[in-house]
């Protein structure tokens, strides 16, 4: 079984979190190969204390590690110390094998760690940088600092002979150029890997977003124009300077996002990075380099945070339909109790006569007898349910108070009645336990239950649906079961249902999640439980 919580992504069971998967054998072998390519790429921009200023065997960590998961850190760092061994990177006759392994484990070990510290801290905060698109970014510059600033704790631990390999090397400068040349590698490699990951290990196709000609020959025009002051620049004898590229790189990720400004870091990779590997001195290299990273990563924040924003503006979006429903929803309401108050006197006068005719006719036949407790029994039905309509529409039931779980089961069946029998489906509900209850809002948690059972319905295609009711320690678990192999699109509305239903849930303290197994799927809802019995 699968279990994917909606609010966790990292805290599973402690050995689902390192198995390895078929597919991930594969991936792992596909990036030896590529890891071992890469390495030996990278050597022309290496000097004097440090292997190379731009690394892009950093940016293929970083998206392997990014799309299969922390999970998968200790397998990569194996793969990273055989990958060496077999390379020759790490030697075995000088004595330096202990040094090499450990340099080798390291740079996997932090980026894993980094990754999942910014995912656990973003993970609940309603701030831009725990967007999406921004975590990202984070992550990006979280991974190479902490591999460079775990250098000296790992070497701590060599040997005292093992001291003339660090000896004679500036430690400013080695750590500065490891976190440039993987911060490089990062951002130039990893979102294009991803996006080809996405296309070859994911069934949805999700094609690079299509801008129209204005923008594209606007972000030419600028990108063009400040390469060509960097051409005058050093013509002039100043040398390559970066800060036109920075300056365009952060007008078009402002302006037009992370794609744009992936294409606008390509392009002043393609400029500055086949120059500094030339004949530079190592300390020109690495000044270029610093003002390359500089560049890159003002571009890439940029688009990342012009995504952000449409991100939230997306969701301010949202909130605003919800909102907008939930006023039609209030007057609505209004209007259905203004006309149960107005029924209401009527039918309670005629549920009176109707008991009064069933027992006034009860010797005159039995075919007048069968007629007048049909009346009757009719009679006092409707004038339940204006009972049940009433409460429902009440102002009492604003406030939380103690709802028992087997009002809201049977309330919520029977509001997808109806659907159920359109759809030629039945919903076996299992045994609800009678002392149960929560303390909630009747209407909200109500509306919960039925969005979740109304996208059963939907998905299960005319097939049963399951609805079960359990104790679990503290809290109460409904779960929704949906038999069905796929998960069916909404064809109508907003999609929105399962937004409202999580939204509600965790308004009353509890958690919503999606459990999947072959051909099942299952909604449950953990709410925390009402100490006592229900008055």
């Amino acid at each position: 079984m699968m279990k994917v919580p909606v609010s966790r992504l990292w805290h599973a069971k402690p050995l689902s979190r390192i198995a390895l998967c078929r597919t991930d054998a594969w991936l792992l072998l596909l990036y030896a190969l590529c890891f071992a390519a890469l390495h030996w790429a990278a050597r022309p921009w290496g000097g004097a204390g440090f292997f190379s200023l731009w690394y892009p065997p950093a940016g293929l960590r970083f998206a392997v590690l990014w799309s299969r998961g922390p999970r998968l850190t200790p397998w990569l760092v194996l793969t990273e110390i055989a990958t060496d061994i077999a390379t020759g990177t790490i030697g075995w006759s000088d004595g330096s094998a202990l040094q090499g392994i450990t340099g080798a484990a390291r740079p996997g070990l932090t980026y894993g760690i980094a990754m999942a510290l910014v995912r656990d801290v973003s993970r609940g905060r309603s701030s831009t940088l725990a967007l999406p698109p921004m975590i990202f970014g984070v992550a990006a510059i979280a991974a190479p600092a902490l591999n460079a600033l775990m250098v000296i704790p790992f070497e701590a631990w060599l040997p005292p002979e093992a001291e003339r390999y660090r000896s004679g090397v500036d430690v400013a400068i080695s750590l500065t150029s490891l976190a440039v040349g993987d911060l490089l590698g990062i951002l130039v490699l990893a979102p294009p890997l991803l996006w080809l990951g996405s296309v070859a290990w994911t069934q949805e196709r999700k094609p690079l977003p299509r801008p129209g000609l204005r923008p594209i020959l606007e972000d030419a025009i600028v990108m063009s124009g400040c390469l060509l002051l960097t051409a005058a620049l050093w013509r002039a004898g100043l040398g390559a300077q970066t800060t036109p590229s920075l300056l365009a790189g952060a007008w078009i990720g402002l302006r037009h996002g992370r794609t744009a400004a992936w294409f606008a870091i390509l392009s002043q990779a393609l400029v500055f990075l086949p120059y500094s590997a030339g004949t530079l001195d190592d300390g020109t290299r690495l000044e270029l380099h610093l003002g390359i990273a500089s560049a890159v990563l003002v571009t890439w924040l940029a688009g990342s945070f012009s995504d952000a924003q449409a991100t939230a503006r997306g969701a301010l979006d949202r909130r605003n339909r919800l909102l907008y429903q939930a006023e039609r929803l209030k007057t609505l309401r209004a209007m259905s109790v203004a006309v149960i108050h107005e029924i209401s006197q009527p039918l309670t006068t005629l549920a009176i006569e109707a008991a009064h005719l069933r027992s006034a006719t009860a010797g005159l036949g039995e075919d007048i007898a069968t007629s007048a407790e049909l009346v009757d029994r009719k009679a006092r039905t409707l004038s339940e349910l204006v009972r049940r309509l009433r409460r429902f529409g009440g102002r009492d039931v604003d406030e939380p108070s103690a709802l028992p779980v087997a009002m809201l089961i049977q309330t919520a069946c029977q509001i997808v009645g109806f659907e159920l029998r359109s759809q030629g489906a039945k919903l076996h509900c299992g045994p609800v336990p009678l002392e149960l209850a929560v303390q909630a809002q009747e209407i909200e948690l109500t509306q919960a239950l039925v969005n979740l059972l109304r996208n059963a319905i939907a998905a299960g295609d005319g097939q049963d649906i399951g609805l079960m009711v359990e104790e679990d320690g503290e809290n109460l678990r409904i779960e929704v079961r949906n038999p069905a192999a796929h998960i069916a699109r909404e064809s109508a509305g907003m999609g929105i249902g399962l937004t409202i239903a999580r939204t509600i849930v965790e308004a009353h303290g509890g958690q919503l999640w999606r459990e999947d197994d072959p051909g099942t799927v299952r909604f449950v809802i953990s709410l925390p439980l009402l100490i006592g019995t229900p008055a």
